[in-house]
């Protein structure tokens, strides 16, 4: 045999041993869907389904008083997406700026009024939020972090509505989410 055929032969047995060999990697699922123990447990959402039922439908009601559509979200301390609805002839895009917002004001920690403002006392500072999240970031007013005994847990986002009066949703959605926390402490 030549070295060269020795060498490919040599080359099919090692892939055709590591083709065999890669189901022996994977990772065994939990027995009856039971958390693995070594594996690292993700945090829950410190806001439970209802209590973002009572937030959202608190800015929806706000909403409809106005007469206008909105779009409202919800999001955890990461900024990830909880709950997101529009209001009756809400579109998408309103869902899409409510979320940006909410986003936004988690990551922040401040309400994106706020962070608007930075364009321009901070241009630098405003335009490295704009590029380090980009399609991620809304920065007009509606979007209110959700504090709950002194931590951030995540924020709501409003959008749809006139200049400042998204906020004023947002708001009334956290009024109504700390009026349906107290109805449960009872």
């Amino acid at each position: 045999m030549k070295v060269s055929q020795v060498t490919s032969v040599f080359a099919i047995a090692i892939a055709v041993t590591l083709v065999a060999a890669i189901p022996a990697f994977a990772q065994a699922p939990a027995p009856d869907g039971a958390a693995r123990a070594d594996r690292i447990q993700m945090p829950t959402a410190a806001i439970s389904r209802a209590e973002t039922r009572a937030l959202v439908e608190g800015a929806l009601a706000f909403a409809a008083s106005t007469g206008i559509a909105a779009g409202i979200a919800v999001v955890d301390q990461a900024g990830d997406l909880i709950a997101a609805e529009r209001s009756e002839g809400g579109t998408y895009r309103n869902v899409k700026f409510a979320t940006g917002k909410a986003f936004a004001a988690a990551i922040f920690g401040q309400t994106t009024e706020q962070l608007g403002a930075v364009q321009k006392t901070r241009p630098d500072r405003y335009m490295g939020i704009m590029n380090m999240y980009p399609g991620k970031v809304y920065l007009v007013g509606g979007g209110v972090p959700l504090v709950l005994d002194g931590k951030l847990i995540g924020a709501v986002g409003v959008a749809g509505l006139p200049e400042g009066v998204d906020e004023k949703a947002g708001r009334a959605g956290i009024a109504a989410w700390m009026k349906y926390r107290e109805t449960m402490k009872k």
